[in-house]
C-alpha cells in the first residue's frame, strides 16, 4: 500500500493532517464555487450558530460564524496554492514559506510575538501545507479575537522574510524532514513519486530540506520566497473563516478593516493537465520493503476529477460496497481465508485535474504469500458490483445516512471547524459549503457505471509493502528499497479473468439505520444520578437536556482484580479485547455506517465498552457486545493471527519517532502497572489458546461493573440496560477488590534514563514532578506551563534552531502534577540538549522575580479559560462525565475543583512554589534521552535508572482507587 501524506505540518509538530492518495486524468472540470446570490449557506436545523458568506472587494471570500456560547474564538485562512506550485529548483518552497510567515511582519516585527500573544490568551495555532492548499488557523480567548486577527492578517499583507530567520528556518524545515525520515508513510509516498510521471507536479519533493532549499547566491532564497509569495499569495485565491461571540455585523466590520488590505494579484490557477501515469505505464507492480514489520497491499486506479460531483459521489457509492466489512463482504472473505486483518476503499485526494480510487488491505503473513489471490478477490468484488446495474436502494440508504449525519450534526471545536470550512470553500458553492461533504442528492447510474469501467486490471497500480521482498532501487530522500515493473502476463490474465466469487455479495439492508428520532422528556438533574449502587454494579444515569439530539452514550467498565497486575495479565487482556472486537466486527460494521459506533478496549483496570450515536438501535448492539463478553468465541487461527499482530505492533514500537518513544517510556516509568514493550513481548510469546481461554474464564468470574447511560433516554430505559448487564454478565454478590492505580513519586534529585532509538536524531525529554500531590500543585504547574511554553519554543527552536520538534507543557497524572520539556534534534546530542534545557530552566528561575502580578493574572486567565471550556457536543459531555467516574469525582466536579484551586492561588504563593519546584537541590526530575548519531554522548553525568521495573518497585507511590 502506498499511504500518501501530502500535508506538511508547519509551526506545531503535534498537528499532523494527512490524506490517502492523489492522481490525475482529467475529463471532468472541477467545480467553481460561487459567492454570488444573497442566500447564506444552508445549515442543519440542529445548528444554532449564525452564518454569513460574502466577498471582499479584493475577491477574498469570507465565511463568518457567530456563536455567542463559544468558549474560543477561531479563524483560518486557506490559500489555494500548495506544494504542487513549488519551483522545480526549490522543492519544498511552499512549505518553507508557510514557516516563514510566523516570524515577523512589518506591524509586528518580533519573531514569536504572534505565538506568545495567542499562548498568553489561552489559545493555539498551527498551519499545514498540502499539494493544493496552505492553511493557517488559530483559536484564542474570545475577548482577544480582534487583536489576534490584526496580527494574523499581517501574514498576508506585509511579512518581513527577515534574512537572518530565512537561514535559520531553513534548518527547521530540514529538521522536520529528518524527524520523520523513518516514517513509513513518507517512505511509501516517495516511492509513489518515483514511479509516476516525472512531469506531474506531485512528483516533486514537497517537504524540502537543506539540499532542495540551497541557493548559492547571497539572499537568493529570500528572493525566491518573496517571488513565490507575490505570485501566489493573492486574495482571489484565499478563503477566510472567522468564528466569534460577536454578532455577524460586528464580525464583518472586524474582518473588513483588516483583510481587505490583502492585495489581489488576480492569479488564476490552472488544472493539472499532465497525466499521473504516462500512456502504457499501467498496469504497474510496485514492491516496497519497509523498515517496520508491516504488510500492506493496495490497488490504485487513476480516475477523472470528482470535485464537481459532490452531489452524486459516484466513487463513494462504489467505495461503500468494496470497503464494507459485514457478512458477505470482501474483507469477510479475506479474513476467512486467513489473508487479511483490515481493509479500506474510497477516494484519495480529488484535486484540480484528477483523482484516484484506492483499495487497501492490511495483510496477514499468509496474505503476503497469497497476494495475487487477494488482488483477484478485489477484482471479483468489482465484478460483483458491475454484475448488476447500480442499485437505487443502496444509494437511497447511503443518502439517508448522509442526511441524518447532516441534520443531526453536532458542534465541533472552533479551530477544527474554521480550518475545515476554509478548505471546503474552494470546492463547494456558497449554499452548500456547510453540507458539501455530506450532500448526496442525485443518483446517476450512468456516472457510477462510467467510473466502474475504470476499475480494471489494465488501469491499476498494485503495490505490496512488506519485509522480505526483493528490491532493486532505493528512493533518494528516504532511502526506501523498492522495485517497479510491469505486471506480468500471467498475473494480468488471472485478474482479467477473475470472474465472480460466490462468497462475496452486495451488502444486505442495514438494520441499524435509525428511524425513531423522538426526544425523551428531560430530567431536573444537572449531573448523572447514581441509580444502582450494589456490590458489583454501579450505574449512573443522566438524561440530556442540553444538546437536544436523538443520541446517547453508554459507557461500561468491567473492572477486574486480574486486569493488568502483571505483564502476562496485560497481554492476555489485550488479546482478549482484540478477539472480542474481531468476533463482533461483521455484526457491528453496519451499525458504524449508521452513525452508531462502539469500542471495546483493554486498560489498566479492565475492559471498557463505549457505545455512542443515535440511540434508536443501541440496545441491539449492546446485547451483542455483552453476549460476546460473556461467551467469547476462540477461533484458533484468528487467535494466532491476532496474537502475532500484537507482537508485530510491539516490535514496531521501537521504530517510533524518538520524541514519541520518550513520551511512551515516561508513561511506563510513572505507572506501576504499565510495562515496557519488551516485557509485553515476552509475555505475548508465552500466550497460547489454552492460556487465553483460562484467563478469559478468570476475568469473567470476578469483576465489577461501572456504567453510565447519558443522552436521549428515560430513567426506565436505563433500568432496562441495568437488567441486561445483570442478565448477560454473571455478577458476584460480593464486591471484587480492584487494585488501585499506582503512580510513582520520584525521589529528590535528577536522574537519567537512556532509551535506544534507530533514528539519527537525538532527543531529550525532561520531566519535572511536583513535590506535592494536590489540586493546588496541579494548577500551579498549569500556570507555569503558560509562563514557559512559548518562550521555550521560541528560544530553543526559533532562535537556537535545535530542531523542529520543540515543546513544553503540563503532564498531570491524577493529582500528581508535572511539567515536561521536549526537544528532538538532528544537530545536538544529549549533553548539549540537557545543557540547553537546564539552562532555560535556570534562566527562567532567575527571571521569576521579574514576573509581575499582571503577567501572573494573564497566565491564570489563560489556564482558567481552558479549564472552563464547555463540551462541544453530547459525545464530549458524556466522555467528561465518564472521566469523572473513572477518576472518582462522583460529584462530577473535577474541573470545578481545579478552578477553585486556581482562584485561590495567589501570586506570592505561586512564585514561592515555583522556586521550590525548580530549585536544583530539591527538584524531582528525570532526563529521558536517545543519543541517535551522537553515540559519544550516550552516557550522562547523572545517576542512571538502569532497571525501570526495579526503580518503580523501590519508589513511593501515590494510590488512586
Amino acid at each position: 500500500m502506498i499511504n500518501i501524506t501530502t500535508k506538511q505540518t508547519g509551526y506545531c509538530f503535534l498537528a499532523c493532517l494527512s490524506i490517502l492518495w492523489i492522481s490525475a486524468c482529467a475529463t471532468i472540470a472541477p467545480s467553481s464555487p460561487s459567492a454570488t446570490g444573497s442566500a447564506d449557506p444552508i445549515k442543519s436545523d440542529n445548528d444554532q450558530r449564525d452564518y454569513h458568506y460574502f466577498t471582499l472587494p479584493n475577491q477574498l471570500r469570507v465565511l463568518l460564524i457567530s456563536d455567542p456560547d463559544a468558549d474560543k474564538a477561531a479563524a483560518s485562512l486557506d490559500v489555494h496554492i500548495g506544494s504542487g506550485s513549488d519551483p522545480e529548483q526549490s522543492q519544498g518552497l511552499a512549505h518553507f514559506l508557510e514557516h516563514m510567515l510566523f516570524l515577523g511582519t512589518e506591524k509586528y516585527p518580533e519573531a514569536g510575538e504572534y505565538q506568545a500573544f495567542i499562548s498568553a490568551h489561552g489559545g493555539a495555532h498551527n498551519a499545514y501545507t498540502s499539494f493544493e492548499h496552505t492553511n493557517y488557523f488559530f483559536d484564542v480567548d474570545p475577548a482577544y479575537l480582534d487583536q489576534t486577527l490584526d496580527r494574523f492578517s499581517q501574514f498576508f499583507i506585509a511579512p518581513l522574510f527577515t534574512e537572518n530567520y530565512v537561514e535559520r528556518e531553513k534548518n527547521a524545515v530540514h529538521s522536520e524532514y529528518t524527524a520523520k525520515i523513518k516514517s513509513e508513510q513518507r517512505k511509501s509516498l516517495e516511492v509513489f513519486k518515483a514511479v509516476i510521471n516525472p512531469e506531474h507536479p506531485f512528483a516533486k519533493f514537497s517537504v524540502g530540506n537543506l539540499e532542495t532549499l540551497s541557493v548559492e547566491e547571497q539572499g537568493g532564497l529570500r528572493r525566491q520566497l518573496i517571488r513565490f509569495y507575490e505570485q501566489y499569495y493573492s486574495s482571489n485565491l484565499m478563503t477566510l473563516v472567522v468564528l466569534g461571540n460577536e454578532p455577524l455585523a460586528e464580525l464583518r466590520t472586524m474582518v473588513e478593516s483588516k483583510f481587505e488590505k490583502i492585495p489581489n494579484r488576480e492569479f488564476v490557477a490552472k488544472p493539472i493537465k499532465e497525466p499521473l501515469f504516462v500512456a502504457g505505464q499501467l498496469p504497474l507492480a510496485v514492491t516496497i520493503v519497509p523498515e517496520k514489520d508491516q504488510r500492506l497491499l493496495s490497488v490504485t486506479f487513476p480516475t477523472p476529477s470528482v470535485s464537481a460531483l459532490y452531489q452524486q459521489k459516484p466513487l463513494s457509492y462504489i467505495g461503500n460496497i468494496l470497503g464494507h466489512e459485514g457478512e458477505g463482504s470482501l474483507l469477510s472473505y479475506l479474513r476467512k481465508q486467513g489473508w487479511a486483518e483490515g481493509l479500506s476503499a474510497g477516494v484519495g485526494l480529488s484535486y484540480q485535474g484528477g483523482a484516484t480510487f484506492n483499495v487497501m488491505v492490511k495483510l496477514t503473513e499468509t496474505g503476503v504469500n497469497n497476494r495475487d489471490q487477494v488482488v483477484t478477490a478485489i477484482f471479483q468484488t468489482i465484478n460483483r458490483v458491475r454484475e448488476l446495474p447500480p442499485q437505487t436502494w443502496l444509494f437511497e440508504e447511503q443518502k439517508a445516512l448522509s442526511d441524518q449525519q447532516f441534520f443531526y450534526q453536532e458542534s465541533s471545536s472552533p479551530i477544527g471547524t474554521v480550518s475545515r470550512l476554509a478548505n471546503d470553500m474552494h470546492y463547494y458553492p456558497k449554499r452548500d459549503v456547510l453540507r458539501g461533504a455530506l450532500t448526496l442528492t442525485q443518483f446517476d447510474q450512468g456516472l457510477i457505471t462510467e467510473f466502474l469501467r475504470l476499475l480494471t486490471p489494465d488501469n491499476s497500480l498494485v503495490t505490496i509493502n512488506a519485509r522480505g521482498l526483493k528490491a532493486d532501487k532505493s528512493s533518494y530522500y528516504y532511502q526506501t528499497p523498492y522495485r517497479a515493473e510491469p505486471v506480468d502476463s500471467e498475473r494480468l490474465s488471472l485478474w482479467r479473468n477473475a470472474g465472480l466469487n460466490s462468497a462475496i455479495t452486495l451488502p444486505a439492508k442495514n438494520n441499524f439505520i435509525a428511524s425513531d428520532f423522538s426526544m425523551a422528556e428531560g430530567d431536573q438533574h444537572s449531573v448523572p444520578e447514581l441509580l444502582i449502587d450494589e456490590a458489583s454494579l454501579k450505574l449512573w444515569f443522566k438524561n440530556d437536556d442540553l444538546y437536544q439530539t436523538p443520541k446517547a452514550n453508554i459507557s461500561v467498565a468491567l473492572l477486574s482484580p486480574v486486569a493488568s497486575q502483571t505483564p502476562m495479565q496485560a497481554a492476555h487482556l489485550k488479546l482478549l479485547s482484540q478477539v472480542l472486537s474481531d468476533q463482533l466486527n461483521e455484526f457491528s460494521y453496519p451499525a458504524t455506517l449508521a452513525g452508531l459506533s462502539y469500542s471495546l478496549v483493554s486498560g489498566t483496570r479492565g475492559l471498557s465498552i463505549d457505545i455512542s450515536g443515535f440511540n434508536d438501535k443501541q440496545v441491539f448492539l449492546l446485547d451483542k457486545v455483552l453476549a460476546a463478553v460473556a461467551s467469547p468465541t476462540f477461533d484458533p487461527q484468528r487467535v494466532e493471527d491476532l496474537k502475532y499482530e500484537q507482537i508485530r505492533r510491539l516490535e514496531n514500537a521501537a521504530m517510533q519517532q524518538p520524541y514519541r518513544l520518550l513520551m511512551g517510556n515516561l508513561s511506563q516509568l510513572l505507572h506501576r502497572q504499565r510495562y515496557s514493550e519488551q516485557q509485553l513481548l515476552d509475555a505475548f510469546q508465552r500466550v497460547d489458546l489454552n492460556s487465553l481461554q483460562q484467563y478469559a474464564a478468570s476475568f469473567t468470574a470476578s469483576f465489577k461493573i461501572e456504567a453510565l447511560v447519558y443522552g436521549n433516554y428515560t430513567q426506565s430505559r436505563a433500568d432496562i440496560f441495568a437488567a441486561k448487564l445483570k442478565a448477560l454478565l454473571a455478577l458476584s454478590e460480593t464486591e471484587p477488590v480492584i487494585p488501585a492505580v499506582e503512580v510513582v513519586v520520584l525521589p529528590e534529585g535528577d536522574r537519567a534514563l537512556p532509551i535506544i532509538s534507530p533514528y539519527r536524531d537525538a532527543a531529550m525529554l525532561f520531566y519535572l514532578q511536583s513535590s506535592e500531590q494536590s489540586k493546588q500543585a496541579r494548577v500551579a504547574m498549569g500556570v507555569a506551563s503558560q509562563w514557559l511554553k512559548s518562550d521555550f519554543y521560541t528560544q530553543l527552536r526559533t532562535e537556537k534552531q535545535l530542531g523542529y520538534i520543540v515543546t513544553a507543557g503540563v503532564y498531570p497524572i491524577y493529582d500528581v502534577a508535572g511539567l515536561y520539556f521536549l526537544v528532538q534534534s538532528p544537530v545536538a546530542g544529549p549533553e548539549q540538549l540537557k545543557a540547553e534545557v537546564s539552562g532555560f530552566i535556570d534562566k527562567s528561575l532567575d527571571a521569576l522575580p521579574f514576573v509581575g502580578v499582571e503577567q501572573f493574572e494573564q497566565f491564570r486567565r489563560a489556564l482558567k479559560l481552558q479549564l472552563a471550556e464547555k463540551p462541544k457536543n453530547l459525545l464530549q459531555q458524556g466522555e467528561r462525565f465518564w472521566r469523572d467516574i473513572y477518576y472518582r469525582y462522583e460529584d462530577f466536579d473535577s474541573r470545578e475543583q481545579l478552578i477553585a484551586a486556581l482562584d485561590t492561588l495567589t501570586f506570592d504563593a505561586w512564585r514561592t512554589y515555583m522556586k521550590e519546584v525548580f530549585a536544583q537541590g530539591s527538584r524531582r526530575g528525570v532526563f529521558l534521552y536517545s543519543a541517535g548519531q551522537f553515540n559519544d554522548q550516550a552516557e550522562m553525568q547523572l545517576p542512571p535508572i538502569d532497571d525501570v521495573q526495579q526503580f518503580k518497585v523501590n519508589q513511593t507511590v501515590k494510590r488512586f482507587h
